[in-house]
């Protein structure tokens, strides 16, 4: 996106280009970010959570919590959550598991609702620069006549880049906002699937 960006680019285009530069530039650091947080291993930590799961099937419930005080993946702190609930009756430690994940999902899904608004407000934000550019352009007819076409299409070509720039950064902002999106749903259901696993394995300890 930024390998767009240019000193003359900047110059023909006005204030918007430059909106749309700091919408670019805010763009790619909110995926890089959500990347790097997103990682399956950091999520899930599954080595620790089967190893939970190993404790819970032995009756260690102590042990269990231990290990899911060995790190801060958002699984292991729902884990943890159900095995402070573990003697509880069977409605309250689902509910409580419930709650812990429904916790857990406005992380994942942290700067998304940024990202998704950069992707749509870049290719108005281009029409308008575009639509401002065009007005200037008829300003100049109307004060100079049409006598020289090659003005008039270079007015032309410096209003469009507005709408250019806008959709050089609203297609790749959506493509990245579509696969972080789908990869928060698959994180949500295998956090869903392994919670419903220690869920069978408390409440078998309790019967």
């Amino acid at each position: 996106m930024l390998s767009f960006f240019s000193f003359d680019l900047i110059a023909r285009g006005g204030p918007i280009i430059i909106v749309l530069i700091i919408c670019s530039i805010l763009s790619l650091a909110i995926v890089i970010e959500r990347l790097w947080y997103l990682r399956h291993k950091k999520i899930m930590q599954v080595d620790k959570l089967m190893e939970i799961e190993i404790a819970v099937k032995n009756q260690d419930v102590r042990g269990a919590l231990e290990w899911s005080r060995t790190g801060t993946s958002p699984m292991l702190r729902i884990a943890e959550v159900g095995l402070i609930n573990s003697d509880r009756p069977k409605k309250e430690l689902k509910l409580a598991i419930e709650e812990a994940g429904r916790m857990e999902v406005p992380n994942l899904e942290k700067f998304l609702t940024t990202l998704h608004t950069i992707a749509v407000i870049s290719p108005l934000l281009g029409l308008l620069g575009t639509v401002m550019g065009m007005i200037h352009v008829f300003d100049k007819i109307v004060e100079q006549g049409a006598k020289d076409p090659a003005i008039l299409a270079g007015g032309i070509s410096e209003a469009l880049l507005t709408t250019a720039t806008g959709l050089t950064v609203a297609i790749p902002t959506l493509i990245c906002y579509n696969l972080l999106s789908k990869s928060i749903e698959n994180l949500v259901t295998k956090m869903e699937h392994h919670s419903i696993t220690l869920f069978e394995l408390l409440a078998g300890n309790l019967t």
